[in-house]
């Protein structure tokens, strides 16, 4: 099983907590709750290129 690389931290909010998964695509209701909870950001449908794997948890900014 490949290594999960870990979560980039955000270089606008020093104090946050690691970034989170940036899902991405229409959610469903449990995307909606992960959300509310800070375990992800949702980033709607419309992709632009690179498409991001994590945002932060507090601003939201893409991190790569």
């Amino acid at each position: 099983m490949p290594r999960r690389a870990a979560a980039p931290t955000c270089p606008h909010c020093p104090d946050a907590p690691a970034g989170v998964p940036y899902v991405l695509g229409l959610p469903s209701a449990e995307a909606f709750e992960a959300a509310e909870r800070g375990e992800v950001v949702l980033g709607g449908c419309v992709l632009s290129e690179p498409v991001p794997a994590w945002a932060c948890p507090r601003c939201e900014a893409s991190l790569g």
